[in-house]
Parts: structure tokens; sequence; C-alpha cells
């Protein structure tokens, strides 16, 4: 009898305990800031609410008015932040604020096992010898593959609507235009091979996403350290995966691999500069990163250009007034294509939520917020973009204006937006994202060629909403394309 009293007492202390860490933030927590319910973590496991409306509601007044909030998210509480001068912060002191990925901060978690320790989430020495290894090839990748995948892209949505006016959910359309550009361009990945492997490639990562952006799973990560037969499974497909794409990088070498990221990651195995492991994790990551960033910028850029009709008749214009389309090139200095493609960025940044860095030591952030050593501070994009603070008034609207008339005046903007963590989508600093220019560039020639081909309008059965967690973007975005050419 007091053997099972005692067990008892322990399960419901264990339940006590949980409950308790998971309502309140922990009491060295500053207290000068606001604590958003740990309840809205759940919405969108729990209701059909969108990341827009969760912002609005529970997050917006708290973050205008105080620039940084308690979040309980991803099984622990967090700091987030959205006010630039805390973004600049973080920012500037990677010692401080350093970088911890899932690979730390969620190690049991399915999404750590996919991604593992790599040149994004890593830190200190890691971290320089992956950027040492792949910057090059990043930063200035082989970039005429995308002209021809841009025409592939465009063929297939013409040969999908015809002569009608056709919708089409086109995620996967997208999602298969933006992995053919990182394979080709920046891994190496020979062309021939991308075709022959594209229908199980494509579907291989579909299912792997579902099963990691999962919002239960996304904001409770700790479920998956119990056996839950779908985790498990998902688990094994996530390792299957990875073994499977790494095989497909170093069997199909494109010609000059040398300059290609995916050969000078598997050089840098092969002389023992990195292990096995640090190979698969930067393989995977290049990719991962490579196609879902821009797959969703180009996502919203449709979107945009279809709800804005003005604007895409404007960019039509100056598409059409080009001479000579066929060099990647000619699509870099378009005034109007750069506005919308930043005040895109601004309203729908790829990653609206990032936390991944984690204080070594108590620090204070402006004037009176006080954090404690191991605390996970994270900033949100989505909110920065909105704030009225910080943009005006009119923060919530889609303006391509307000960034200049002449791409002088743009450009110069963008770069102060970026310098001065207005315009956070890319990060900052040392961590700045090194795939920026080639995410910026496949996006912009992909929305040039579209509209030069079609006009794009929303299907009227589609439910206006973005995704309920994670990634932001419309959600399952339906477009009806009418053919301009015969």
């Amino acid at each position: 009898m007091l053997l099972f009293e005692i067990i008892l007492v322990l399960l419901f202390a264990t339940i006590g305990y949980f409950v308790l860490t998971t309502v309140f933030p922990p009491l060295n927590f500053p207290r000068s800031i606001p604590t958003v319910p740990f309840y809205v973590s759940l919405l969108p496991v729990l209701t059909s609410v969108d990341q827009e409306e969760i912002y609005n509601k529970y997050l917006r007044e708290k973050l205008e008015k105080y620039g940084a909030v308690k979040l309980y998210f991803a099984s622990r509480w967090n700091i987030l932040v959205t006010r630039p001068e805390y973004l600049q912060t973080i920012f500037k002191n990677e010692e401080l604020f350093a970088k911890s990925g899932n690979q730390k901060k969620t190690p049991y978690s399915v999404l750590a096992d996919y991604t593992g320790d790599n040149v994004i989430s890593s830190h200190g020495k890691e971290w320089k010898l992956y950027r040492s290894i792949m910057t090059q090839s990043i930063q200035f990748p082989q970039l005429e593959p995308v002209l021809k995948n841009t025409e592939k892209f465009t063929e297939s949505i013409r040969k999908e609507v015809g002569n009608k006016d056709k919708a089409l959910n086109v995620s996967d359309k997208i999602q298969r235009f933006c992995l053919e550009n990182i394979c080709e361009c920046v891994l190496g990945i020979k062309p021939d091979a991308i075709a022959s492997e594209a229908g199980e490639l494509h579907e291989r990562i579909k299912f792997v996403k579902k099963q990691i952006f999962n919002p239960i799973y996304l904001n409770f990560p700790i479920l998956d350290r119990l056996p839950i037969p779908s985790r498990l499974d998902a688990r094994k497909e996530v390792h299957a995966f990875r073994k499977y794409f790494c095989e497909l990088v170093k069997r199909n070498k494109n010609e000059d691999s040398h300059t290609f990221a995916g050969h000078k990651l598997q050089r840098a195995f092969e002389t023992g500069e990195i292990t096995a492991k640090q190979f698969t994790d930067n393989v995977i990551i290049t990719m991962v990163a490579g196609h879902e960033n821009p797959q969703l910028l180009l996502t919203s850029l449709l979107y945009v250009i279809a709800k804005y009709p003005v604007y895409q008749t404007k960019l039509r214009e100056e598409v059409q007034s080009l001479g000579d389309k066929s060099h990647w090139s000619a699509f870099q200095d378009l005034p109007i294509l750069n506005s919308i493609m930043y005040e895109t960025l601004r309203l729908y940044p790829p990653l609206g939520q990032i936390i991944n860095r984690c204080t070594t030591s108590r620090t204070t952030m402006g004037d009176s917020i006080n954090i404690p050593r191991g605390t996970y501070v994270g900033y949100n994009n989505f909110g920065t973009g909105r704030d009225i603070l910080v943009w005006g008034p009119d923060a919530n609207e889609f303006k391509p204006g307000r960034w200049g008339i002449t791409l002088e005046d743009i450009q110069s903007n963008f770069s102060q937006a970026k310098r001065t963590s207005k315009l956070p989508a890319f990060h900052g600093r040392s961590r700045a994202c090194i795939g920026e220019k080639f995410a910026l560039l496949e996006t912009k020639i992909a929305l040039a060629k579209i509209v030069d081909c079609f006009e794009v309008s929303l299907d009227k059965s589609w439910k206006e909403q973005l995704t309920p967690a994670g990634p932001i973007c419309p959600l399952l975005l339906s477009l009806k394309f009418k053919s301009l050419r015969e």
C-alpha cells in the first residue's frame, strides 16, 4: 500500500511540475516584458486559424509596445523580440547570443535528425569550418540552369492550363522548380539525374515536410521522445531519405564538379576535415534551405501579384520593355520587380519566427530586459515587418512604392533596412544568409517570366489564408493562369 501511495505522489508531482513549467515561465525570466499565454502554441493544433490571425490577436499589441515577449514554443519558454535595436543586439553579439539549432535545442526530435549540425545552426569552430568549405559555391553558384528550369516551369503551367482560364494549386510545381535549381546550381547534381529522380525526390520530400511541419510536433517536439508509431515511421523515413539524397549527390556529379558545394563537402569528408555525418548534415541543409525558402517566397510573390493586379500590370510592362531576356542578368536591375520582391519579403518573410540562439551568459537587452544564461532568444520576422512603429501606420498594406522609384533608391533602402534590422528576413551581420543572392535571383527570374507569359489571378474558390505554423506563405495557394501567347 505504501509503495502505491509513493508512486501516486510521484505521478502527481510529475504532472504538476509539467503543468507549472508549461503554463508559467521560469521565475528568473525578465518581468519587464509581458507573457504570451502558453496555449497560443496550441492554436494551430486545435483551431483553423493561421499565423496572421494568431499574431494580430495575441502578439501584435504586446510586441509593438514592449518589443519583446515571453513565449512558450518547442517545449520550452523563450524570449521573442521584434524591435530592430534588440535584433541588432542579437546579430552583433554572436558569442553572447550563440547559434543553437535543433541539434542542441531538441536533439531528440525528428527535425533534429533531419537537418543535424550544419552551417546554419552550428556555432564556433564548426560553423567556421563549414562556411570555409561551402560559402564560395553558395554565394557564386552556376546560374545558367535557372533560365532553363524557369522555361520548363512556365511550360508545365502552359501545358496544364492550355487555352483555358484554369485554376492550379501551384505548390508542387514551385517545389520542383526550386529543387532543380538548388540541386543543379549549388550542389552540382547532373540535370539528367534530377530529371530521372524528380518524381521520387519530390514525393519523398513532401512526405518528410508533412511530418516535420506538423504543428503538434513543431510546438511540442518533446513528444518525439515517446514511441508513437507515426513518429517512429517518420524518423525511419528521415534516415532513409538522408542516405538516398547523399548518394544522389555522390553518384551524379555535374561537369566542373569541383566548383559545387556537393563536391567540396565530399572532398572535405574524404580528406578528414569533416565526418560522414557532417557531410550528410550539410548536404541536407543546403537542399532544404536552398529550395524551401525560395519556394515560400515565390509562392507569396505569385499571391501578391494575383491579389494586386495593378502591380502585376506594371511589372509585365517593365519585363516586356526588356530587349534580350536570354541571360539571367537581364532581370537584376528592374525597379518594379525589386520593389515588389522587397515588399513581399517584408510582409511575408519565408521564416516568420526563428528561435535558435542561446545566451552564453547573463545579459541585459535594452534598458531593462534581464535575460538569464541558457535562455533561448528568437525573433519574429513577421512582427518586425508589420510593426507600425517601424514601418508607419500603413505597415500592413502592400505598397512596393515605399522602397522608392529609381533602382538606386530601392536598393539603397533595402540595404539600409537590412543593416538596421528593420527587415531581418535574411538575418544579419556575420550570420546573414549566404544564399540570399541566389534565392532572390531565381525568384525574380521566375516571377518575371510568369507575368510575361500569363495573366495571373486568385482562384475565387481558394480560401485566403496563411500557413498555420512554421514557414510562412499562402496555404495551398490556387491560382488561375490565362496564357498571353498562342
